[in-house]
């Protein structure tokens, strides 16, 4: 499941300027997952203002110790009248990409342990230079986060409480450091070349294994993965799921569009390890004119589950389908080129990436 930071973040990255102009004209409060931050100088100092590299720390701290976070850098926040802390205006950056590099150099620093999931982004205005940077800092592993930056605050650890980044409480503080590494499931995919059947030459069929990953620090028991068959994109489509490893799963089927692994009481997932309960198995042929849509959700015993769509058009099935026809005539299909068109079929080029980059 995607963070709320995370959504946070792509709404921003997909709108761009104007997702920011929102935030002003409808009066976003700053919240457990959002703050605003008004550069001191705007960005046009030869370096990083010693108050803005300050605010940083706190924020990879605060956002890093609790449930992740945005920082939008170049809009200033104002108490408005319910006394809640609102974005009121816009301020700049006068060079965005130059002072996201002053960030991206400062995070190393910023904190003990270093927080490496921390990411920038520039959000540039129209001029191309001007703008604003995002700072996303996702809930870490590697909790707690102590402040090391120069200014007030120094060496403290902070925790999110509502809109503000407030020193962590003893208590809270020996949870953090005594808190069991946990397991942070998601899925992954393997794709095989799509190939001709033997059977009917207008037919193409390719599988696609779908993994669980392990991106966390625990280890993962009581794995469980399910996929539901939504749609295929034509009549002369069809999706099938290949017979699973059972001496590892347990395995469960509804009319054959509803299928759910649950792993056999033996098997554990290490951090940064993958298994494979399903393989599904494409065919296709035309006419095409509806999508291609599997909806899966797998977790694990000890963390929170993650849903994933697989999906993709008809006209884009359609295109692929065509390009591929041809090339087979053409005898033009080396293997390695093959398996990326797998991964175009199934639309899961940059899935698994996403998925690892929402969860660690």
């Amino acid at each position: 499941m995607k963070s709320r930071a995370r959504e946070i973040l792509d709404n921003i990255l997909e709108k761009g300027e104007p997702a920011i102009n929102a935030f002003i004209s409808d009066r976003e409060s700053e919240s457990l997952f959002l703050d605003f931050k008004r550069s001191t100088d705007n960005g046009s100092g030869k370096k990083l203002h010693v108050n803005d590299r300050a605010n940083l720390a706190r924020a990879i701290s605060g956002f890093g110790n609790s449930e992740g976070g945005v920082v939008v850098w170049g809009v200033d926040c104002r108490e408005g009248e319910d006394y809640a802390d609102v974005a009121c205006a816009k301020f700049p950056l006068s060079d965005a990409r130059k002072f996201l590099s002053w960030l991206e150099g400062a995070v190393s620093s910023a904190t003990i342990p270093q927080h490496s999931g921390v990411e920038n982004f520039a959000v540039l205005s129209s001029d191309g230079k001007e703008g604003f940077v995002i700072t996303y800092i996702p809930s870490s592993n590697y909790a707690p986060h102590q402040v090391i930056a120069s200014g007030k605050g120094q060496y403290q650890y902070y925790i999110r409480s509502g809109s503000d980044f407030m020193p962590t409480p003893h208590a809270v503080l020996s949870g953090l450091f005594g808190r069991r590494p946990q397991p942070r499931i998601f899925q992954m995919f393997v794709a095989a070349p799509p190939k001709i059947k033997e059977s009917d030459t207008s037919q193409i069929e390719t599988t696609l294994g779908v993994l669980i990953a392990n991106g966390g620090l625990g280890i993962a028991s009581d794995l469980f993965m399910s996929l539901k068959f939504l749609s295929v994109p034509g009549k002369n489509c069809r999706l099938a799921i290949q017979p699973p490893d059972m001496d590892n799963w347990t395995v469960w089927s509804f009319l054959e569009v509803h299928f759910t692994a649950l792993s056999k009481d033996n098997i554990k997932l290490p951090p940064d390890v993958s298994l494979q309960p399903f393989t599904i198995i494409l065919s296709i042929k035309p006419p095409f004119d509806k999508d291609l849509r599997i909806e899966g959700l797998c977790g694990c015993g000890q963390s929170p589950s993650f849903n994933f769509t697989i999906e993709n058009s008809p006209k884009v099935i359609g295109e692929l389908y065509d390009e591929f026809i041809l090339k087979h005539s053409q005898q033009k299909l080396p293997d390695w080129s093959a398996v990326h068109e797998a991964f175009d079929f199934w639309n899961i080029g940059e899935k698994s990436k996403l998925a690892k980059e929402a969860y660690t």
